[in-house]
């Protein structure tokens, strides 16, 4: 009899639980922002990429983190924005620590800049394709206009004389560099000439997330001489510090003090400003060049054997932790590797990406397994 009474309590708390439900998601859609009800959720990697046990599909690095710290006094708020590490990612990356603002990964940084430049329904931003699609999606979130330029078919570079065709005048300039998903860098020339060509009238902001991967190739020491350039970092690729989600925003102080404004009281938790300055100590950097020269290692082997498996058409050339490859069929390797749970990441929806697929860079064994997966593609 208890049990039969228990059952029933437990059924009418799941009923109400489901009204409930209805209610809020009802009210949640009425209240909602005409421009949030049909945005289209962005699709992160672990979001969408499926169930395997062979994740090689959101460009993390496939080792540990240098050695992290204790922790103590959980029950104090962490500083406004954390001054040691500033200062200490200043010294890494060259630039004046009230040049630096530490954000929650680097889409943070994306957030804001568009947050703090852009009127809603009145400005713009220019993005180009393929590319990182955060940009994109945060833009639209904030209802500011969106304008896309190609990147020129197979090598992937700036069209510069496509900006002067715009027909609004841009806020922000997004560039990738290295771009993602395509692995490759843009023409210095070309960056600095649309800074130049911008340079009273919109921010150009280099997205450099994979920038330890080519480190001589950093737009960072250009931001003294270039007021309207903008740097974004991160700690998630290179440091293999995906989980701890810091990123930083590089520019000339008056930007940083803008954003400062703007940003979450106590965005940064101390646990992971913790962790961040132990991977940026001189033992800490030391340790992530040797697994970013492994992973560089992997990736040309790798490379090379992609080229070599019958249903490869082109694997392109990448200074990254991962390749955008060519398939002679993207669907039937994707769903084949699915089946034996392994997670590449789909481009095929990317502007001129039909079938193709990307790759990060895991360990060996991880690598092996998929090159031998795709060897016995049929």
């Amino acid at each position: 009899m208890l049990t039969l009474l228990s059952e029933r309590n437990d059924k009418r708390i799941t009923q109400k639980r489901k009204r409930r439900t209805r209610i809020t998601m009802g009210l949640a859609n009425k209240l909602a922002a005409p421009q949030i009800k049909k945005l289209v959720a962005y699709q992160s990697a672990r979001r969408i990429g499926g169930i395997g046990n062979n994740y090689l599909n959101a460009n993390e690095s496939p080792y540990p983190a240098y050695q992290m710290p204790k922790q103590e006094s959980w029950q104090r708020y962490p500083d406004f924005l954390p001054g040691d590490l500033t200062t200490k990612y200043g010294l890494y990356s060259g630039t004046p620590s009230d040049c630096v603002l530490t954000t929650r990964g680097a889409d943070e940084g994306i957030d804001l800049l568009i947050r703090a430049f852009c009127e809603p329904n009145k400005d713009s931003i220019v993005i180009n394709t393929p590319t990182y699609a955060m940009y994109d999606f945060i833009a639209e979130a904030h209802q500011v206009s969106i304008a896309k330029i190609a990147l020129t078919p197979g090598d992937f570079k700036l069209d510069v004389p496509a900006y002067g065709a715009l027909t609004a005048q841009p806020k922000i300039i997004f560039l990738c560099h290295p771009n993602n998903p395509t692995g490759n860098l843009l023409s210095r020339q070309d960056v600095l000439a649309l800074a130049k060509k911008y340079s009273d009238e919109a921010f150009v902001v280099v997205d450099e997330a994979y920038i330890e991967f080519t480190p001589s190739d950093s737009f960072a020491l250009d931001i003294a001489s270039t007021p309207n350039l903008i740097v974004l970092r991160t700690l998630s690729k290179a440091f293999s510090l995906a989980a701890v989600r810091i990123g930083f925003v590089l520019a000339n102080s008056d930007v940083i003090q803008l954003l400062a404004k703007l940003i979450a009281p106590y965005p940064i938790p101390d646990p992971c400003a913790r962790i961040a300055l132990n991977s940026l100590s001189e033992t800490g950097v030391s340790y992530m060049e040797a697994q970013r020269d492994r992973i560089l290692f992997s990736k040309a082997e790798v490379e090379k054997k992609l080229k070599a498996l019958s249903c490869v058409e082109r694997v392109y050339p990448s200074v990254t932790n991962f390749l955008l490859v060519k398939f002679e069929d993207s669907v039937k390797a994707f769903d084949y590797l699915v089946e034996h749970g392994i997670i590449l990441r789909d481009q095929a929806k990317q502007p001129g990406l039909e079938n193709h697929l990307r790759i990060s860079i895991g360990d060996d064994i991880d690598l092996q397994q998929m090159l031998d997966c795709l060897a016995s593609l049929k």
